[in-house]
């Protein structure tokens, strides 16, 4: 790889970290808030030579008809293996990668470089993987991660093609036929978060059979003797065993889930038959997991047996280990566990249960902070966000999801609670100015409180950005430009927030807030366009949180933008421009209020300042209360 595209992978690993500083070791919240400021600074710098890079020494080659030869093959081919390994759970940049991955694959077709296709093949089926599970935490678009799903199983009906023992035999070295084993059993994860038919559900599990049976078959072991074919059958057996994840979601039928159950319990002999070569395989608690879910769903273990194995094997975790055995131990089992429960009736033993899932869970997120594998957390994490069930008076919903963006990304926290705090100054000088404009939102909360519209206007505006939780990593791209298709994800997150808020009683109330803070206020251009602001009840506070998000994004400088800020009169002049159109035209009167002024001039000086270091004390008191929780 040339020494350039290697610093442009350091460089985003560089803005990783930097993007989400530790607070453990600083001594304050004004330290926190100035290492916050500085390190964007930084993250500009490393961010402008990034996007250099890529225009010289990457998309030149990306253009159709454009000759690669092989000295720039082979650095494209390690530059894409860097960004992203989904075995280790690295993951640099997914969206580069599977823009890359596909030219590599469609130039070996062409060259007919049987090996390189084969290679291609597998760094398909490995990004079509990654961009399902980032996609589809998007739950309200389903068909975004279909459509990479059937991109890898096009990938995967290749693999399939060359199991056949001829086209096998014929493939040009041992590398070739070690990745086309390999994929023989990874290709099957493509049906993860799907409901499948019985038909697909008997397949998925037929096929993995299939790849297990091949260890023991003479002619396969005979072609690639050095293999490590124990690896191979361990590994098969476990891809079985994951067909039961998150209480069966995927559906499988009775008489499957059996099967699978067995198997379960092959896979648990082998492992103590010979725990010195399967513990580096499988840690034994992770084996334990999966064999107290098979016994359960099988029906082989009741209830409350399940629940009590469960607490213990959580209690037995270790909470600094972001691996995938970590993630599993500290956000599935959690996940595994509420699936089971009825929301409508939890004990008050239950309760305390959650609480400490949800205080140890934030605590994980906080600390993952800068990691590679912030991707693979996040598909575990939507998965706690997708089942949560409030607990009043301990953890609400905007409580977890508020806690889950200080710790995910502190910026965006800042920019939430910067909204709020614009949107209740606008909402209380304009309910002094032109009270009739909230006549809708009185009626809609049954209250003529003026008080009581501030704390409903600050809430829904606080909220407003709980979208973006589930695509934390996208969001995080500092290091080049968006790509078009993570732009379409980003435009995506006012209706899934709305989807994600509308099911608890601590939000549902501002859901229709977040579904329409990026349309128009005349309803003709933004995002969603299926959504009609200018009929909804929340109307006029749609359009304030819509002035105060693009205020706040206008103006600060610090995990917004690399440029300087906007002064709020030249936003003022933004605002007039838009009137009637983008923005609502009474608006512009009130930002020539002399009273509304002042104290949106302190609100984006001493105001946003206080908001930063609130960020430090936020995340301090979630590790704090994980401490509580885990008995230190």
């Amino acid at each position: 790889m040339n020494d350039r595209l290697k610093k442009y992978v350091e460089n985003t690993a560089k803005i990783r970290e930097l993007s989400t500083p530790e607070v453990v070791n600083m001594k304050n919240a004004a330290d926190y808030s100035m290492r916050l400021r500085h390190n964007f600074i930084s993250i500009g710098k490393l961010a402008n030579e990034n996007r250099q890079i890529l225009q010289e020494e990457l998309f030149p080659y990306l253009e159709d008809g454009v000759h690669i030869s092989q000295e720039q093959l082979n650095d494209l081919g390690e530059f894409c293996d860097e960004l992203l390994d989904a075995y280790n759970l690295d993951n640099l940049d997914p969206a580069i990668h599977d823009m890359l991955s596909r030219k590599l694959l469609d130039t070996a077709r062409d060259d007919e470089d049987a090996g390189e296709v084969v290679l291609g093949i597998d760094r398909e089926i490995v990004s079509c993987y990654t961009m399902m599970n980032i996609t589809q935490r998007l739950i309200s678009f389903p068909e975004i991660a279909d459509a990479y799903r059937k991109r890898g199983f096009n990938a995967a009906a290749q693999i399939v093609d060359l199991l056949d023992p001829e086209a096998f035999a014929a493939l040009p070295d041992d590398e070739s036929r070690e990745l086309v084993l390999i994929n023989s059993r990874y290709m099957w994860s493509l049906y993860e978060g799907q409901r499948l038919s019985e038909d697909e559900s008997r397949r998925n599990y037929e096929m993995l059979v299939k790849a297990l049976s091949l260890a023991d078959d003479p002619e396969y072991v005979k072609r690639l003797p050095d293999y490590n074919w124990r690896n191979h059958k361990f590994r098969s057996l476990n891809y079985i065993s994951m067909l039961l994840d998150y209480h069966n979601r995927r559906g499988m039928p009775p008489e499957v889930v059996s099967k699978v159950a067995d198997r379960v319990d092959e896979m648990d002999r082998l492992w103590h038959d010979e725990p010195e070569f399967y513990s580096q395989l499988m840690e034994e608690n992770e084996l334990k997991l999966h064999r107290l879910r098979a016994r359960f769903e099988s029906g082989r273990m009741d209830i409350d047996t399940y629940h009590k194995n469960m607490r213990a094997l959580y209690d037995m975790r270790d909470p600094s280990d972001y691996g995938l055995y970590g993630m599993t131990m500290n956000l599935m089992l959690p996940t595994e566990y509420i699936l089971t429960l009825d929301p409508d009736h939890v004990t008050e033993y239950e309760k305390h249960t959650l609480a400490k899932f949800y205080s140890n869970a934030l605590s994980y997120a906080f600390n993952m902070s800068g990691r590679d594998s912030m991707s693979f957390m996040l598909e575990f994490l939507s998965m706690l966000m997708s089942n949560f069930i409030e607990i009043p008076g301990v953890m609400t919903f905007e409580d977890f999801c508020l806690s889950c963006i200080a710790a995910l990304h502190p910026p965006t926290y800042v920019h939430s609670t910067m909204v709020a705090q614009l949107t209740r100054c606008i909402t209380r000088h304009l309910m002094r100015l032109k009270p009739e404009l909230f006549n809708n939102i009185f009626k809609l909360l049954g209250t003529d409180d003026r008080d009581e519209v501030l704390s409903y206007a600050f809430h829904a505006a606080r909220c407003h950005d709980f979208g973006k939780i589930l695509i934390t990593d996208t969001i995080m791209v500092y290091g080049r430009r968006l790509l078009d298709s993570e732009f379409d994800l980003i435009k995506k997150h006012p209706g899934v927030g709305a989807d994600i808020m509308k099911d608890y009683k601590s939000t549902a109330l501002y859901a229709n807030v977040a579904r329409g803070h990026h349309r128009w206020y005349d309803g003709t251009k933004g995002y969603p366009e299926d959504f009609d602001n200018t009929s909804v009840p929340e109307r006029v506070l749609i359009d304030i949180v819509t002035c105060a998000d693009c205020l706040d994004a206008a103006t600060d400088t610090v995990g917004r933008s690399y440029s300087r800020g906007k002064t709020m009169f030249e936003f003022a002049r933004e605002l007039n421009e838009g009137a009637g159109t983008r923005y609502a035209p009474y608006l512009t009167e009130l930002f020539k209020d002399g009273e509304f002024l002042a104290d949106l001039s302190y609100l984006l000086s001493n105001g946003r300042r206080k908001n930063y270091e609130r960020v430090y004390d936020r995340i301090k008191s979630v590790y704090d209360e994980s401490l509580i929780y885990s008995g230190e």
